[in-house]
């Protein structure tokens, strides 16, 4: 019998080819999607999760009560060992990482890039496995390096390189060769080798050999390391809570052991987790549209089934005539509807690996390979879809094998009201969801215009950075110095600057300052720069000037503030500023304001923009960057004369530029994610719905051929008719619109809340969207309407 419905199903899926084909394209495109998502989604909650024991690993970092003693990011040097070796019985093991930046060569491969200095324990802890090296040594020499494969790849072009030597430069512009002792086999994606942008590294170092680099890893001072911990089984990261005020009351400074509250995050989530949960919220965020998508095709093909009633009404009387019993009847209608949805399903998966490219680059990240996926993956995907053909097809069924068998031969359904009510509801659900997806990609794309285009308070175009050579010696200082002066020659740049930090990348850390004489104290973010930084950003500055604008700085103890920062420590206007002195690092150091710029986002538009202070970069001679802005006109051009010339200075540095557009799209990865998932969405959505559109006009009109011939018999105009068949859906419409704006108002300002700076929910937001889908509404109803209208009457009025 099964067989027999089989069969049967297949005749008349073959047979509507119309219907079938919308209902199977409506629910393909929405069904692919969703299967990239969950790809996408399964991907990124696998971070970490190869980690060896990582249910009982843990982040260590730092909440302060008092800001300006140290970083979020990280924790106290000498904590996360001294919890191994003095509490044995809940800490089974422990690795710090130190991030640094160094130039590492082998002949002319020269790079720049970060740096792992780190504690032997790397691959014990975490089970990183070793393509070539020994696991137990090959951390343990003060020269010595591990490195991945790729790194090994591009030194040396070859994945075999275990005794080679890679030549790596400290911060005194000293040179020593390391010895390559292992090399890490490919890894899956982990917060341990990537915790942060900053902290991501294919090179480790021994801590053996932080004296070669001037670090010093265990002292209780060193506020600046990354810690892992991994607990014994059965402990609980409360359990250290004692210990840790313990080891802090004996060893730490008093005012860090006063106001430092240690964190321990889950290493199995902390990378969905981390950035206030940024990865987390974008992965409910593409749930919550794939869910949408999927509800408005399930609801597409609802409408459908139900609207085709009346076409099926004969055949299920025929059908009773002959003897099927009602559960006959709903096993051969729901057998038709699951084999439907199970074409859609494998349509959907045939498509991935085609439009996995796609969706990678909206994502900008790599999908696994759809053999990549586990079993459990597809076992869940086509029980959704068998899930999803019995919801869509059970209730179409069951309403049609009910029906009267004299009302059922007589083309007659026994409750038409009820099913208009059903497709209007249906129909309603549809728009309100299309309005909400529609509207929601406007806002999200408002939004992130305002970060790619909105003011700033420095001019991001035709701006370069570089990573500088480091050598923080009064020397080394000196020579970077005379670089930025012959570089400033060229023709094609306008200025530089040399800096520790650059927006999007300040590290000096916030501080807490005062106006000598008062007590109100200020947080401020902290950058140590040379006197052309606000020339250079084309910050307009408001009085004074910034350190020496003229020519070098001769006097170290000037400071530069933001506009912010003076009215935060109590001047009223800019020129007020000037003279006035300033308290630093609790007293330590007092510097004299020699200039007010204007306000400026030094990072992300997440949050609002601190008061800034900037204080001479000679004072400690550290420096990170060079901020090159280049003369309008020909780019290739002045890029090419640069590299050049840098050659020239340095010829062992690498010149690895970097534009402040690319800096500020990396700030808002997640945004720009979401932006075009949002926009993939919006035109699935835009397709189901005309296709819907299409399918249930056209079955209209069909059903009601021959009264369209008589009105146009007795003289019914083209509008009245359009009009007529039209109307049902512009109410649904307008009824959506009504719970629809509101719905996104609510969601969209509940998103935006997230930011300091953010778009207004104006009335265009919403008029827009809603005049582009009134027009396809209009569009679609019409020309199916209209070409079924210029028909002879005479055809449809002698059809019986």
């Amino acid at each position: 019998m099964f067989k027999n419905h089989i069969k049967i199903a297949w005749r008349n899926v073959w047979k509507r080819k119309f219907h079938t084909v919308i209902n199977i394209v409506g629910l393909v495109s929405s069904m692919t999607f969703v299967l990239l998502i969950a790809a996408y989604v399964w991907q990124t909650h696998q971070v970490n999760s190869d980690l060896r024991h990582q249910d009982r690993q843990y982040v260590l970092q730092s909440e302060y009560k008092k800001t300006g003693i140290g970083l979020e990011l990280t924790t106290i040097g000498a904590l996360p060992k001294a919890l191994r070796e003095e509490y044995p019985h809940l800490v089974a093991n422990y690795y710090r990482i130190d991030g640094l930046t160094c130039i590492i060569s082998n002949g002319t491969a020269v790079y720049e890039e970060s740096v792992s200095l780190g504690d032997s324990t790397l691959l014990e802890m975490f089970g990183f496995e070793l393509f070539e090296g020994n696991p137990s040594t090959a951390l343990t020499s003060p020269f010595s390096v591990v490195i991945t494969e790729s790194a090994a790849m591009k030194y040396f072009g070859k994945k075999e390189v275990l005794g080679e030597n890679l030549t790596i430069r400290n911060f005194a512009g000293e040179k020593r060769d390391f010895v390559v002792t292992g090399v890490l086999k490919p890894t899956a994606q982990n917060s341990v080798m990537e915790l942060n942008a900053a902290l991501s590294s294919s090179i480790f170092l021994p801590i053996a050999s932080e004296q070669y680099f001037g670090r010093n890893v265990d002292n209780w001072n060193n506020l600046w390391i990354a810690g892992f911990i991994e607990l014994q089984e059965n402990v609980q990261p409360e359990q250290l809570a004692i210990p840790i005020q313990n080891l802090l009351k004996q060893h730490a400074d008093e005012q860090v052991a006063a106001n430092l509250i240690p964190q321990l995050k889950p290493l199995s989530s902390y990378y969905l987790d981390d950035n206030n949960g940024a990865m987390r919220q974008l992965t409910q965020v593409l749930i919550l549209i794939a869910g949408f998508l999927l509800i408005m095709a399930v609801v597409n093909f609802i409408n459908f089934t139900v609207s085709q009633s009346f076409t099926r009404l004969k055949e299920i009387g025929v059908r009773k005539t002959m003897g099927s019993n009602r559960f006959q009847l709903i096993l051969q209608l729901t057998t038709e509807y699951i084999m439907l949805v199970w074409i859609a399903g494998l349509g959907a998966l045939a498509l991935y690996p085609l439009l996995a490219p796609l969706f990678e680059s909206i994502m900008l990240t790599a999908l696994p390979n759809i053999f990549e996926l586990p079993v459990f993956f597809f076992v869940y995907f086509m029980l959704a879809v068998l899930f999803l053909g019995m919801l869509s097809g059970l209730y179409p069924a069951m309403k049609l094998s009910q029906n009267h068998l004299l009302e059922s031969m007589k083309n007659q359904l026994t409750n038409i009201q009820q099913k208009h009510l059903i497709r209007r509801i249906l129909l309603f659900t549809q728009f309100t969801v299309t309005i909400v997806v529609l509207i929601a990609a406007v806002v999200i794309s408002r939004q992130v215009d305002i970060f790619m285009k909105g003011d700033l308070g420095y001019d991001k175009d035709y701006l370069i950075t570089v990573q500088a050579p480091r050598d923080w010696s009064e020397a080394g200082l000196h020579k970077m110095e005379l670089v930025r002066e012959q570089l400033r020659a060229l023709p094609h740049v306008e200025n530089l600057s040399l800096s520790y930090g650059v927006p999007g990348a300040f590290a000096d850390g916030i501080q807490q300052i005062q106006k000598v004489g008062s007590e109100d104290e200020v947080d401020a973010l902290m950058i140590a720069s040379d006197s052309y930084f606000s020339e250079t950003y084309s910050i307009p500055l408001l009085a004074g000037e910034f350190f020496n604008q003229k020519g070098a700085m001769t006097d170290n103890s000037k400071l530069v503030i933001t506009n912010k920062t003076a009215k935060a420590l109590g001047f009223h206007m800019p020129q007020g500023a000037i003279g006035q002195q300033i308290s630093l690092f609790n007293g330590r150091f007092v510097g004299t304001i020699a200039g007010v710029t204007e306000d400026f986002y030094a990072n992300s538009m997440h949050s609002v923009s601190p008061p800034v202070i900037w204080f001479s970069i000679k004072n400690n001679n550290q420096y990170r960057f060079l901020s090159i802005r280049l003369n309008a006109g020909s780019t290739l051009d002045a890029l090419t004369a640069l590299e050049k010339k840098w050659k020239q200075l340095m010829p062992e540095a690498p010149f690895e530029f970097r534009f402040m557009d690319d800096t500020i799209k990396n700030m808002y990865t997640i945004e720009l994610q979401l932006q075009r998932a949002s926009q993939a969405a919006t035109v699935i959505s835009i397709v189901i719905i005309a296709l819907g559109l299409i399918g249930l006009t056209a079955l209209a009109i069909n059903l009601r051929l021959k009264e369209v011939g008589i009105r146009k018999v007795l003289g019914a105009s083209l509008q009245q008719i359009i009009m007529l068949f039209s109307k049902e859906f512009y109410i649904t419409f307008f009824l959506a619109v009504l719970v629809g704006c509101p719905l996104v108002y609510t969601l969209m300002n509940k998103w935006l809340a997230n930011y300091a700076s953010r778009i207004e929910l104006t009335m265009s937001v919403f008029i827009f969207p809603l005049i582009g889908l009134i027009l396809l509404l209009f569009f679609v109803t019409g020309s199916i309407i209209s070409s079924a209208i210029k028909s002879n009457p005479v055809d449809s009025l002698r059809d019986e």
